[in-house]
Protein backbone atom coordinates (compact mmCIF):
# COMPACT_ATOMS: atom_id res chain seq x y z
CA UNK A 1 0.00 0.00 0.00
CA UNK A 2 1.24 3.54 -0.46
CA UNK A 3 0.95 6.35 0.86
CA UNK A 4 1.00 10.34 -0.46
CA UNK A 5 2.10 13.62 1.26
CA UNK A 6 1.90 16.77 -0.23
CA UNK A 7 3.73 19.02 1.82
CA UNK A 8 2.88 22.86 0.79
CA UNK A 9 5.54 25.24 2.27
CA UNK A 10 6.00 28.92 2.85
CA UNK A 11 9.50 30.30 2.84
CA UNK A 12 10.36 33.33 4.97
CA UNK A 13 11.91 36.38 3.51
CA UNK A 14 15.72 36.17 2.83
CA UNK A 15 18.27 37.72 1.99
CA UNK A 16 19.93 36.43 -1.53
CA UNK A 17 22.82 35.30 0.58
CA UNK A 18 20.18 33.30 2.98
CA UNK A 19 18.28 32.42 0.03
CA UNK A 20 21.85 31.01 -1.75
CA UNK A 21 22.46 29.04 2.12
CA UNK A 22 18.64 27.74 1.85
CA UNK A 23 19.48 26.17 -1.46
CA UNK A 24 22.69 24.66 -0.47
CA UNK A 25 21.56 22.86 2.57
CA UNK A 26 18.43 21.50 1.04
CA UNK A 27 21.01 20.28 -1.99
CA UNK A 28 23.51 18.24 0.65
CA UNK A 29 20.76 17.12 3.00
CA UNK A 30 18.12 15.67 0.28
CA UNK A 31 21.33 14.01 -1.32
CA UNK A 32 22.95 12.46 2.17
CA UNK A 33 19.93 12.11 4.56
CA UNK A 34 16.81 11.49 2.86
CA UNK A 35 15.91 8.22 3.63
CA UNK A 36 15.64 5.76 0.43
CA UNK A 37 12.07 4.58 1.06
CA UNK A 38 11.00 8.43 1.44
CA UNK A 39 10.53 9.25 -2.67
CA UNK A 40 10.30 12.56 -3.62
CA UNK A 41 7.94 12.20 -6.68
CA UNK A 42 8.22 15.95 -7.74
CA UNK A 43 9.24 18.80 -5.91
CA UNK A 44 7.33 21.93 -7.04
CA UNK A 45 8.41 25.04 -6.83
CA UNK A 46 4.52 27.38 -6.85
CA UNK A 47 1.32 26.47 -6.11
CA UNK A 48 -0.66 28.95 -7.72
CA UNK A 49 -3.69 30.33 -6.26
CA UNK A 50 -2.20 29.68 -2.89
CA UNK A 51 -0.59 31.53 -0.44
CA UNK A 52 2.36 28.82 -0.62
CA UNK A 53 5.38 29.11 -2.36
CA UNK A 54 5.67 25.39 -3.37
CA UNK A 55 5.44 21.52 -2.34
CA UNK A 56 6.76 18.65 -2.36
CA UNK A 57 4.88 15.31 -2.98
CA UNK A 58 6.48 12.47 -1.40
CA UNK A 59 5.24 8.31 -1.55
CA UNK A 60 6.24 5.71 1.03
CA UNK A 61 5.04 2.33 1.68
CA UNK A 62 5.45 2.95 5.25
CA UNK A 63 3.67 5.94 6.65
CA UNK A 64 5.18 5.42 10.05
CA UNK A 65 8.71 6.29 8.09
CA UNK A 66 7.21 9.58 7.10
CA UNK A 67 5.98 10.63 10.55
CA UNK A 68 9.51 9.81 12.55
CA UNK A 69 11.32 11.66 9.48
CA UNK A 70 9.34 15.07 9.43
CA UNK A 71 10.05 16.22 12.75
CA UNK A 72 13.33 16.10 12.42
CA UNK A 73 13.53 17.34 8.90
CA UNK A 74 11.34 20.47 9.94
CA UNK A 75 13.75 21.19 12.84
CA UNK A 76 16.48 21.71 10.43
CA UNK A 77 14.33 23.89 7.94
CA UNK A 78 12.83 25.93 10.77
CA UNK A 79 15.49 29.15 9.89
CA UNK A 80 14.02 29.47 6.45
CA UNK A 81 10.83 27.29 6.09
CA UNK A 82 8.13 29.72 7.68
CA UNK A 83 5.08 27.21 7.39
CA UNK A 84 3.78 23.84 5.99
CA UNK A 85 0.67 22.16 5.54
CA UNK A 86 0.35 18.32 4.95
CA UNK A 87 -2.88 16.39 3.00
CA UNK A 88 -2.48 12.54 3.27
CA UNK A 89 -3.25 10.15 0.81
CA UNK A 90 -3.36 6.70 0.14
CA UNK A 91 -3.19 5.63 -3.00
CA UNK A 92 -5.79 3.72 -4.96
CA UNK A 93 -5.78 -0.07 -6.71
CA UNK A 94 -5.96 0.71 -10.45
CA UNK A 95 -9.64 0.74 -11.12
CA UNK A 96 -10.03 -2.22 -14.44
CA UNK A 97 -12.43 0.07 -16.30
CA UNK A 98 -10.87 3.19 -16.42
CA UNK A 99 -7.48 1.72 -18.01
CA UNK A 100 -9.80 0.76 -21.20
Amino acid sequence: MTFAFIVFYRFMKMTPEEAGKAKEFWSEFSKKDWPDELNIVGDYRYAWGTEWNGFLLLETDSPQLFFDFWPRFRDKTRWYIDNTRTVIGQKREPVEWLST
